[in-house]
């Protein structure tokens, strides 16, 4: 290309980030990223890009001033939490990132951004531990409504799935992928391998790996094994049995209709509706509570040291119990 031709594109080309960005995305693609991932690009360019100057700004004069001016206005703006914020300022790292593999620009202005000078506009307000957790009243009203649910219909699935939830912890995906095949009594464990993912663009559901790729296994303790079993036996009868634990007439159970029925079966015990992430983080903070180490729990739960003590561990210990531990050490 001449040197003319080469001043010709350089007018006509659009320089944008939002342009860039597009690019990018683009060059994900080519890295076999999943649908639901880049539905969530386009989702969180709406989020935190759309309508904004910055998107529309030349990426070859955006320096690190401009990407901190932004970032900060936006983490007020939108109200951001620390993991919005980072989700934020990775975007834009990985867009300058690529501008600079294309030798668009000539450095990457985010590597000069101090990226610390966020913290204190975060929005640092936690939920309380009722509100993401279970507490034990209500965990055992909705056991005794699981229960009479299955007592009056013994077909309807998903409420031994809430169930096996409640005793594991496990994520709603990992309990509709779980397999007859990955319950080895044997040895006294359930092997978490796989998990199901809705593809938000074809409607489809997979069964993949799980969330972090790695497997985990569970122990079977004998409310599990119990359970188990009355699964098999019901759908047996019913001629539901299959590869899969959790199926009924229509095949393999999927998220959804878990998702619901912990929500019905919550309204018709009188208590707040919660969910299966819910049962997730009770779980944990019990194990915690009951002093098992961090690497175990996480280990358990299939996430890191780090997650589990940012997002799953809550003090949901009885006062009863606190006012005995005091009065016996004072």
């Amino acid at each position: 290309m001449s040197y003319y031709e080469n001043i010709e594109k350089a007018k006509t080309e659009d320089y944008s980030f939002h342009s860039y960005f597009q690019k990018w995305k683009e060059k994900q693609v080519s890295y076999g990223v999943s649908n639901n991932t880049l539905t969530k690009y386009d989702s969180d360019y709406k989020r935190y890009f759309e309508n904004s100057k910055f998107e529309k700004l030349d990426i070859r004069k955006i320096n690190e001033e401009d990407i901190t001016a932004f970032v900060i206005q936006q983490i007020k703006k939108l109200n951001l939490k620390e993991k919005a914020g980072k989700s934020l300022m990775g975007y834009i790292n990985g867009v300058f990132k690529h501008a600079r593999i294309k030798r668009i620009i000539s450095e990457n202005p985010c590597e000069y951004v101090e990226t610390r000078n966020f913290s204190k506009f975060f929005n640092r307000d936690k939920k309380n531990p009722e509100e993401r957790t279970i507490n034990t009243n209500d965990l055992n009203l909705l056991l005794k409504q699981l229960y009479i649910s299955q007592t009056q219909k013994p077909h309807y699935i998903p409420n031994y799935a809430v169930e096996l939830a409640i005793y594991t912890g496990m994520r709603i995906g990992e309990i509709t992928a779980l397999r007859w095949e990955n319950i080895r009594e044997d040895l006294g464990v359930i092997v978490i391998c796989c998990s199901e993912k809705h593809d938000r663009i074809t409607k489809e559901y997979i069964v993949d790996s799980t969330k972090t790729r790695k497997e985990r296994q569970f122990p079977i303790t004998q409310k599990i094994s119990s359970l188990l079993y009355k699964v098999k036996k019901i759908e047996m009868q019913y001629g539901f049995l299959g590869e899969y634990i959790f199926q009924n007439e229509n095949g393999k159970l999927h998220s959804s209709s878990i998702a619901h029925c912990i929500r019905y079966r919550c309204i018709q015990a009188g208590i707040p509706e919660k969910s299966i992430q819910s049962l997730r983080r009770t779980l944990n903070s019990k194990l915690r509570c009951a002093g098992v180490s961090s690497i175990v729990a996480a280990s358990m739960l299939g996430h890191t040291e780090e997650v589990n003590a940012l997002n799953y561990s809550y003090d949901i210990s009885e006062m009863d119990y606190k006012r005995e531990i005091l009065s016996e050490i004072i």
